[in-house]
C-alpha cells in the first residue's frame, strides 16, 4: 500500500503558528487529517497538504537523546554554544545563531515557517527566501505509535516526538549542528543536535512569556544544494529510537 505525506500549516492574521506532519497508509489519512486539524491552538486559517510518495527511504535509529537542565537562560546558552563549538562550529558563528533567535530570525519580525541556514564557516545566511527559511519535511517514524510511548514513558513531552525526528533527518541530510528553541512563549526547553552528541535537550533557553524563537541549520556551503534536497525532497521513516535516548 502506498505511503502518503499529510502535511498541516496553521497562520493567524498572515503569521505561521503550528505545523506538523505524519507519513501514513492511505487508509489511515482521514483519521490523521481530523488529529492535525485539532492541534492548532488559534488560526484563521489551516491548509492540509495529502501527497502521495513516490519513495520513502528508512533511517535505522535516531539520534540518541541526552537532557540538561539549569537555573538561568545564560547558563543553559553557555552550555549550547559548548556543544556548538564541539560539533565544530566556531564559537563566533554559534554566538551570532543564539542572538539571531533571540532576537528573531525574521526581517519582518514575525515566526519563520522554516529555519535558518547559516554557512558554517562565514555565519552568512544561505536560505533563498529569509521570511520562508528552509523547511525540513516528509519525515516521520515507521511505529509512531509505539515511539511516541517510549518518549513519553520516559518523561519526555509530546513534542520530543516531531523534534527528535526532524533533527534527526537533518543530520543524516548533512548538517554539521542544529540549534533550536520554540516560538511558543510557555515552551523553554530547546535543543542543539548534532552527529556526535546527538539530541541534546536544554532548558531554559528563553524566558517564559518570551514568543521569540526558530531553528538555524549549520552547514558547509558547499553542502547546501544537496542539504536542500534532502530535508525538503527525499521521505523518510525512521524505524528506532537509540538504547541511550527515551526508550532505555
Amino acid at each position: 500500500m502506498p505511503l502518503l505525506s499529510v502535511r498541516m500549516r496553521a497562520s493567524l492574521e498572515g503569521r505561521h503558528v503550528s505545523g506538523a506532519e505524519r507519513i501514513v497508509r492511505e487508509d489511515e489519512v482521514e483519521e490523521t487529517v481530523t488529529e492535525l486539524l485539532g492541534r492548532p491552538k488559534e488560526f484563521d486559517e489551516v491548509v492540509i497538504t495529502v501527497e502521495k510518495l513516490e519513495s520513502v527511504e528508512l533511517i535505522d535509529e535516531a539520534l540518541p537523546v541526552e537532557s540538561y537542565s539549569f537555573g538561568s537562560v545564560k547558563e543553559a546558552r553557555e552550555f549550547a554554544l559548548k556543544i556548538l563549538v564541539e560539533a565544530g562550529v566556531p564559537e563566533s558563528i554559534a554566538r551570532k545563531a543564539v542572538l539571531l533567535l533571540s532576537e528573531g530570525p525574521s526581517p519582518s519580525g514575525g515566526v519563520m515557517r522554516g529555519a535558518v541556514v547559516m554557512d558554517v564557516e562565514t555565519g552568512e545566511r544561505l536560505e533563498p527566501d529569509k521570511e520562508r527559511g528552509i523547511r525540513t519535511v516528509r519525515v516521520d517514524w515507521e511505529d509512531r505509535k509505539r515511539v511516541r510511548e517510549e518518549i513519553l514513558r520516559a518523561g519526555y513531552t509530546e513534542r520530543t516526538v516531531d523534534a527528535l525526528a526532524i533533527a534527526t533527518k537533518n543530520i543524516y541530510c548533512g548538517a554539521v549542528a542544529e540549534l533550536c528553541w520554540s516560538d511558543d512563549p510557555q515552551y523553554v526547553t530547546g535543543y542543539v543536535a548534532t552527529q556526535r552528541r546527538g539530541y541534546v535537550r536544554i532548558t531554559p533557553l528563553k524566558e517564559r512569556g518570551d514568543p521569540i524563537g526558530g531553528r538555524v541549520y549549520f552547514i558547509r556551503r558547499e553542502d547546501f544544494g544537496r542539504f536542500v534536497e534532502c530535508v525538503e525532497g527525499r521521505a523518510f521513516l525512521i524505524r528506532r529510537l537509540q538504547p541511550s535516548s527515551p526508550s532505555s
